[in-house]
């Protein structure tokens, strides 16, 4: 996030007057003393939080622990050490704000973020009070060194997390009330379909047979669509909680299909029926809801625009954390894209990118996201999919963009390939943990040659 002048004026004069030449002599005399205590600081840390349920949700990972444990390290490092100049204040600066936007995109709670801080200066105070070989005096001065610095960059932690959260909530909203009428109805169409198609084939293999196992509901397209993107579609919570309720009852209703008793099956069989109206009944009002609403789309290729990307993913993130059920992220780039445009003239290199973004629309789930990260490369998330079903569309796409061809002039049609790059989420819960990994492994396609997938 930007800073505007009088923030950073401001920050600037508190971290200036913190890091004196008097208290970076402490910080410089102390230095073994310190990182001491912070190896310390860190165990208690994770002995509160971890059993704590809201700190639990961010550290039981062991991917999260092992990386947390040395960032935190290293943060509480650089911020007890001596900073003599004017660009190591404006470097301390920006950690403290990065650590904040980092806050804001996984989606720690501010409280829990305070709430760390104060264990790890409860316990500095704890350790220092146990120094014998140094003088009251110089502990005093020295815990209030420590105190002022770990509190001013609380401070700044917390400025870039408000401003990081409002932004993502801003986009979140804007998203939702800017959502396509038009594509929303098709969706909720495809959706009531998939549903009452669900609910036919319950009721032939309920006549035929008593298994009904093969028609799990969870793993139904619109049971997947309601778990992740009913959110964007209707801002109503009070309906889509009542259809994700309905969903779950359905589900318990199959679950408990009595096998003998004819007469309680066929008040099961009816409750079934009555709920899954009732679910088509409320997707239906979500259309008439969303009418009057404006495009989301990026006008180009019908994608959607990536500042809406935070939000979602961040929502998706935590679903995955929370279900255990993994998302993966494709990076999609067309190869020499610059060499159409200047053979072909931007004109041609538009009608690329409009004619890849409808074909990675058809290709795609109704549950997938499509987006235009930048430029000629776009971002693909697909939920609760592993690597392995995200190779098998990778490869779909490959095949289906080489046989594309784009009539770029009279008689002339122009054909491409893109580069991929996939990777799964893996229980990190910054999602740019995810983005960076599948970048890179889109480097490594181009490198490797074009028109090909790397993980």
């Amino acid at each position: 996030m930007p800073i505007t002048d009088t923030a950073k004026s401001l920050n600037q004069y508190f971290v200036a007057n913190l890091y004196t030449p008097e208290n970076n002599q402490l910080l410089d005399k102390n230095h073994d003393l310190i990182a001491a205590c912070i190896e310390q600081c860190i165990e208690t840390f994770y002995e509160i939080l971890l059993p704590d349920p809201i700190g639990a949700q961010f550290l039981s990972s062991a991917v999260v622990e092992t990386h947390l444990k040395t960032e935190l390290k290293k943060w509480l490092l650089e911020t007890l050490s001596p900073q003599y100049k004017e660009e190591d204040y404006q470097a301390m600066i920006l950690k403290h704000r990065h650590v904040g936007a980092v806050h804001a995109r996984v989606g720690v709670p501010m409280t829990a973020v305070n709430h760390a801080m104060s264990i790890i200066k409860n316990r500095f105070y704890e350790l220092l009070y146990q120094v014998s070989d140094l003088p009251a005096t110089e502990k005093i001065a020295f815990y209030r060194v420590l105190n002022n610095l770990l509190d001013s960059s609380l401070t700044l932690i917390n400025e870039s997390y408000i401003d990081d959260h409002v932004t993502q909530e801003r986009a979140a909203q804007e998203y939702r009330s800017r959502s396509n009428a038009h594509e929303i109805a098709i969706e909720v169409e495809r959706i009531k379909a998939s549903l009452f198609n669900w609910i036919s084939q319950l009721m032939s293999g309920l006549l035929t047979t008593s298994q009904t196992s093969h028609l799990n509901l969870q793993n139904q397209e619109f049971a997947l669509w309601i778990r992740h993107k009913i959110g964007y579609a209707c801002q109503d919570e009070k309906t889509t909680s009542k259809i994700k309720q309905l969903v779950d009852e359905l589900q318990d209703l199959v679950n408990r299909l009595p096998d003998s008793d004819p007469v309680q099956r066929r008040q099961t069989i009816q409750q079934i029926t009555e709920l899954g109206n009732e679910c088509g009944w409320l997707l239906g009002q979500i259309s008439e809801r969303n009418i009057d609403n404006a495009a989301r789309e990026d006008t180009l290729t019908t994608l959607i625009e990536r500042r809406f990307l935070a939000p979602i993913l961040k929502s998706e993130t935590k679903l995955a954390i929370n279900s255990k059920q993994p998302y993966s992220i494709i990076m999609l780039d067309i190869d020499d894209f610059k060499q159409i445009n200047d053979i072909h003239g931007h004109q041609a290199g538009d009608l690329v990118l409009s004619q890849l973004g409808l074909l990675i629309k058809r290709t795609l789930r109704i549950t997938d996201y499509a987006f235009r990260y930048g430029g000629e490369e776009f971002l693909l998330l697909l939920p609760e999919t592993p690597i392995e079903n995200a190779q098998i569309l990778a490869q779909k796409l490959l095949k289906a963009v080489r046989q594309l061809e784009i009539e770029v002039s009279n008689n002339h049609r122009l054909q491409i390939t893109v580069s991929l790059g996939l990777a799964p989420f893996n229980e990190h819960p910054d999602f740019e943990q995810v983005i960076k990994r599948a970048d890179e492994n889109l480097y490594q396609a181009k490198h490797n040659g074009k028109d090909r997938y790397e993980i």
